[in-house]
């Protein structure tokens, strides 16, 4: 896991503040309107200047800013061409931040005196103080032109150089300055930065640190020196200035934070938490200091108090990344994988091309009840990156549970990639272990305690290994130092007492067995850090067990426990294990009268497609609801008539949805309406009914989607896309709306509406293949094949499973490059796997063998495709060629007079025929469960 190295996740390096020092300091050089000493250059005076124009002057410089604008105003209108007092003026405004006023007095005077060096000098500062630095460096540029050696344009475009990461540069400048000019601590700590941008490492270090001996006690210096030793990762040293800039300045904001920003990085976590609680006390609800203080915390040891400062980290900002992430991390450290995982969902949405974070979504769901959504992430990542070690070894970790053939290959293949990573070592000692292999076991577990000798977990497995090959003495040496290093692990206690006794040890064995006998009542599961290694070592029922664990506890304990039972049993059905999920359902039932509690038990059958035992809650509920009021059970009857519609035929949902009063015949009963009659084929009372659904504002996703589906297989497309905006403000956000909407703004050619729309959807539920599936087909329609074959690589990486996905596919690689055979007949091969009896795709595999001159093996692709859909005129036209291309012209004049045949009965019907239509998928579309779809907040 990326989470275990290290504690800070992605640790900003970068460092935060105010006022930059340097920067106010090099100012004070920007703005003088006095000569520097030693340096004539800055702002020259006249040798011979009138009286109130000293007067402005030396009113500026006592700070008189209001006297000195009117003294300089005044100059100016006696003389509109003296170019001294416009650029006076021009200072004098910008000291004010009047800067609009400001510049046209600069311009004016530049126009007076082109090649006045203090002139653009003092334009350039003009643009520097509101941000402009490129039309900053212009003037100063035009500066050293003029006069190579003037100090402060060479010292700005130095800074500017810096800022660029061009040391080489930034040396040239400050080289036309003379010793003199660069004894300063600004300049000197400039000239640091150019040499350390300019490899000279060493050098730089040494005059950073002669800066830090000669600036005695003057907090800017040191803050700024902090700052550089932190830019140059020098953390120590940029601990150490902060310090001495906090001792002048104890209360200062800026300086508390960056230097517990300092000793975090250098790992001094005990100053961090200093720093970081008196910034804390200085601003409570600043993100950035609650997310430093977590960090801060969790260095120390203290993720329980971390994960407290980012829970209200995450209400203050609910969309910084880097505080979901850690966030996740410390969640994931704490054994709250749950909360690591929404997180992570968050932070993924926030940042969908961060691929390492996607891939700990999976391994954090996998330790959860969502192992299925976990496994597939993960496995989608390999896709992505077969090349990943880590990936590979999560995704071994997955597959553990349910194929441990699959799972030794991907912790193989993750060894063969990095030998060193002991986790997937761990991970494939284990399964070995579990296969009866103790030997490769036993070689793979010493090899971890090589670089890991204090590893419990390796320590308590290959004790447990020497066991199962007789060696109980050395299994008694192993274990002893496990029960050492974890001397209330109740796993090794109980290995190490039996492997006592197995030596004849009977004594020593029976007090080990004591201890572990007075731990064991308290130990309730998993421990928070347990993680992987425990995973692993359980069997394959204590793995499951790992998911449901409290809940089968609480059952143990009370066996009518309903809540524990209700949520094991909607556990059950979201991983798929349909039987034992309904026969804890059916345990429920006896046990409440509770109509909310039993309309939730049948709305979560009805979900699942599990129409009889949906019915028989639904109906038991609305039983009990009629001493809730007609409303509740009107409510019930709609989801009653839906299990019946699916689960018994139309004419009885229909019978049981008319029994609705009228008075409770709204939106959702009309739709629900017409959905059954369009089943039955009664078009025109369909219609009716929907046009009175809608008007009637429905209130429920799934019979919008059912309208929708009603609506495009009637070409009612512009009435479609009024419903789904209707929709939209009754059930906001639902992914199988916008699914439809996306599909139908492409069956009106509005491209870019749906291409925006599905890339939200793939945003928001990323784990969902069905939208990537509608898009590549969308894309492979629109000629953009490369772009397609990406998208249904993901949909089937995603588990999609419609044979439409590997048509499609196919298609792209063929239209990508007309000579992928390679490609193309991998993807139909597949296909045929999962649907032999898809006519398009043996049409679709004829086409290649005849391209390919395989003509024994197209015939009989193209044959099978005629055979399951004998209406399927492409088909008989490349059968026609095939045959043609044979010789066997009898044959193909014969498939010639049927493709007659068929285009004479579809143009009396009005049909076409073709590749699958993008509307036919959504026939077929099926929502994400609500596990999926329940991560967008």
């Amino acid at each position: 896991m990326f989470f275990q190295d290290n504690v800070f996740g992605r640790l900003r390096v970068g460092l935060r503040y105010k006022v930059m020092f340097l920067r106010a300091w090099l100012l004070l050089v920007c703005m003088a309107v006095s000569p520097i000493a030693g340096t004539p250059h800055s702002f020259a005076f006249p040798q011979q200047t009138s009286a109130s124009f000293a007067q402005a002057v030396e009113a500026f410089q006592q700070g008189h800013y209001a006297e000195a604008e009117n003294a300089a105003r005044a100059l100016v209108r006696q003389d509109t061409r003296d170019a001294r007092a416009l650029g006076l003026l021009g200072v004098i405004l910008d000291a004010q931040k009047k800067y609009e006023e400001a510049e046209p007095f600069y311009l004016q005077a530049l126009r007076l005196a082109p090649h006045s060096a203090s002139l653009h000098n003092n334009l350039g500062n003009h643009y520097l103080a509101q941000g402009s630095v490129a039309r900053a460096r212009a003037q100063f540029l035009k500066v050293v032109e003029i006069d190579p050696g003037h100090p402060n344009a060479n010292l700005q475009l130095a800074e500017m150089s810096i800022k660029a990461k061009d040391g080489n540069s930034a040396l040239e400048y400050l080289s036309h300055l003379p010793e003199s000019a660069l004894a300063g601590p600004a300049p000197a700590l400039l000239h640091a930065q150019a040499l350390h941008l300019a490899g000279k490492t060493k050098e730089a270090e040494q005059a950073l640190d002669r800066i830090a001996q000669q600036a005695g006690n003057d907090p800017r210096i040191a803050f700024s020196i902090g700052m550089v030793d932190a830019g140059w990762n020098r953390y120590a040293e940029a601990e150490e200035a902060f310090g001495q800039a906090l001792k002048a300045d104890p209360a200062n904001f800026d300086i508390q934070y960056n230097l517990g920003l300092a000793a975090l990085n250098a790992r001094d976590f005990g100053r961090a938490l200093d720093m970081f609680q008196a910034a804390y006390r200085q601003k409570p609800d600043d993100p950035d200091v609650l997310l430093d203080l977590a960090r801060a915390y969790s260095g120390a040891g203290h993720d329980d108090q971390a994960i407290i400062l980012l829970v209200k980290a995450m209400k203050l900002a609910p969309k910084r990344p880097d505080i979901l992430l850690a966030a996740a991390q410390t969640s994931e450290r704490l054994g709250f994988y749950v909360d690591a995982g929404n997180a992570l969902e968050k932070y993924h949405r926030l940042k969908p091309g961060d691929d390492v974070a996607w891939r700990e979504l999976g391994y954090v769901l996998i330790q959860t009840a969502k192992l299925d959504e976990g496994e597939r992430i993960l496995s989608a990542y390999v896709s992505r990156h077969p090349k990943d070690a880590q990936g590979l070894y999560e995704l071994g970790i997955a597959e553990s549970v349910r194929d441990k053939g699959k799972a030794l290959a991907h912790l193989n293949a993750a060894l063969a990639l990095d030998p060193s990573l002991n986790g997937a070592r761990y991970a494939r000692a284990v399964l070995v272990a579990q296969q009866g292999k103790y030997q490769e076991s036993i070689i793979d577990l010493r090899k971890i305690l090589e670089t890991e000798p204090r590893n419990t977990n390796a320590l308590y497995s290959l004790g447990d290994d020497l066991l199962m090959v007789n060696r109980p003495a050395e299994a008694v040496k192993v274990l002893a130092q496990g029960a050492e290093l974890a001397p209330q692990d109740p796993k090794i206690l109980q290995r190490y007492s039996r492997a006592l006794l197995r030596a004849g040890n009977p004594a020593e064995a029976q007090a080990i067995m004591q201890r572990f006998q007075a731990i064991r009542p308290t130990d309730a599961g998993p421990r928070p850090n347990a993680g992987l290694f425990d995973y692993l070592s359980l069997t394959p029922q204590q793995q499951r067990e790992r998911y449901m664990g409290n809940l089968r506890r609480n059952i143990e304990l009370n066996p009518q426990d309903l809540t524990s039972l209700t949520l094991l049993a909607k556990a059950l059905l979201m991983e798929g294990k349909t039987a034992e999920a309904i026969e804890d359902y059916k345990k429920i039932q006896p046990l409440t009268s509770d109509p909310k509690v039993l309309a939730g038990c049948g709305r979560e059958l009805l979900d699942a497609g599990q129409y009889g035992p949906a019915r028989d809650f639904l109906a038991a509920a609305m039983k009990q609801a009629a001493s809730s009021g007609e409303a509740s059970v009107e409510d019930l009857r709609l989801d009653l008539s839906v299990a019946i519609f699916h689960g018994e035929g139309a004419a009885d949902a229909l019978a049981e949805l008319d029994k609705t009063p009228a008075s409770f015949r709204h939106g959702d009963y009309y739709l629900l309406r017409a959905q059954i009659l369009d089943s039955m084929g009664k078009d025109s009372a369909a219609a009716a009914d929907l046009n009175r659904g809608i008007s009637a504002s429905p209130t429920r996703a799934n019979l919008y989607f059912e309208a929708a589906l009603f609506l495009i297989k009637h070409a009612e497309y512009q009435q479609t896309i009024r419903l789904l905006d209707l929709a939209k403000r009754a059930v906001p956000g639902d992914p199988g709306l916008m699914l439809v909407e996306a599909i139908t703004y492409e069956i009106l050619q509005r491209f870019n509406e749906s291409q925006k729309l599905l890339a939200e959807i793939q945003s928001r539920w990323p784990e969902w293949s069905q939208p990537y599936l509608i898009d590549g087909i969308i894309l492979q329609n629109h000629f953009k094949q490369n772009e397609a074959k990406q998208k249904l690589e993901t949909a089937i990486a995603l588990g999609a499973s419609d044979p439409r996905a590997y048509f499609y596919l196919a298609s792209a690689c063929l239209d990508s490059n007309p000579q992928d055979f390679p490609g193309a007949n991998k993807a139909i091969e597949k296909g045929l796997e999962i649907a032999p009896d898809n006519a398009e795709l043996q049409w679709q595999a004829g086409k290649i063998d005849l391209a390919e001159k395989r003509y024994g093996e197209a015939v009989d692709h193209l044959q099978a495709a005629v055979r399951l859909d004998s209406s399927l005129v492409a088909a008989h036209e490349t059968l026609r060629a095939t045959y043609l291309a044979m010789g066997e012209k009898d044959k193909s004049m014969a498939e010639s007079k049927e493709i007659v045949r068929l285009k004479q009965l579809d143009a009396a019907k009005g049909t076409s025929q073709g590749p699958p239509a993008i509307s036919a998928p959504l026939f077929t579309v099926r929502l994400p469960p609500s596990r999926e779809a329940a991560t967008d907040p």
